[in-house]
């Protein structure tokens, strides 16, 4: 096996661990992100979309969100994974 080829079995050995802490670390790390309203609030979720993302996602909204339309841009903040994300501003 050659040196690099060493190299590469290492890191492949070692990212689950590394993915793993950094995880854990970051848990209760609030994330943003900007997206454009692709469908307007009905009530309980907005559609969003992320710039040069085919997908929609379907998020709840703060009620000072009720007004946004289609194309404006928003703030979506969320803890550690999209599974909790609200749009907020």
């Amino acid at each position: 096996m050659s040196g690099q080829d060493e190299v590469r079995a290492i890191q492949k050995a070692l990212e689950p661990w590394v993915r793993k802490i950094a995880e854990d670390a970051t848990r209760s790390c609030v994330r943003r992100r900007t997206m454009t309203v692709v469908s307007a609030p009905n009530g309980t979720t907005m559609g969003v979309q992320e710039p040069f993302d085919p997908a929609v996602m379907n998020l709840p909204y703060l009620a000072s969100m009720a007004g946004a339309k289609a194309g404006d841009t928003v703030t979506v903040e969320w803890v550690y994974g999209l599974s909790n994300a609200v749009v907020i501003g």
